[in-house]
């Protein structure tokens, strides 16, 4: 007992943290098991974020967390999540901005490399998100500038926020939500295994 006790604030997370977590969570429940969101009537209704879009948001969010020795952006699921976002949790304002910045990534990248935005290389899609970040840094330093309106600013708060509340980021940051395993009063030798 005492050891669960004394583990606790390793194991529960508190404040804001804590707070960020359960939104987290609250996110992924709304993400439908199917992956498709219904009507009342029971039929799929379309996302708002497109096949399209979706390829853009999964390209992007992988180069701002890659699969390195951790999972990256891709298996913690980032795209599903931004997919709750967008079709149940941000107003309209900011889903339909967003929405359009993400528009501009594909004709971005096919007028610089020939190629959508998934489609380019590595070093190509690192540098396109090189210059988004440099113009976001740009809006936050001008002080007339509104860098929370810049799709980028969501982009990677959405990834980075997606990342880090899911199980794959938190074992990425050796965070532990629960004990893996309950080892109890296990002998440690074969000797203390003898009555």
């Amino acid at each position: 007992m005492l050891g669960g006790v004394a583990g606790a604030p390793l194991v529960v997370p508190s404040g804001a943290f804590a707070e960020l977590l359960a939104w987290g969570e609250r996110v992924r429940a709304s993400i439908p098991p199917n992956g498709h969101a219904e009507s009342a009537a029971g039929t799929p209704t379309a996302s708002e974020l497109t096949p399209e879009r979706a390829r853009v948001m999964e390209a992007l969010a992988d180069i701002i967390i890659p699969e390195t020795d951790t999972p990256g952006a891709a298996e913690a699921g980032v795209t599903g999540f931004v997919t709750a976002l967008v079709d149940g949790w941000l107003d309209d304002d900011d889903r339909d901005r967003f929405l359009a910045g993400l528009d501009t990534v594909d004709p971005g990248a096919r007028e610089r490399f020939g190629a959508d935005f998934a489609d380019c290389t590595e070093a190509q899609r690192t540098q396109l998100v090189g210059e988004y970040d440099a113009e976001l840094t740009r809006l936050r330093e001008d002080a007339g500038a509104r860098a929370s309106r810049y799709f980028f600013h969501d982009v990677k708060r959405f990834t980075i926020t997606a990342y880090f509340t899911s199980e794959v980021g938190l074992d990425a940051l050796g965070h532990r939500i629960v004990f893996r395993t309950f080892e109890g009063c296990a002998p440690l030798t074969p000797t203390e295994a003898r009555p």
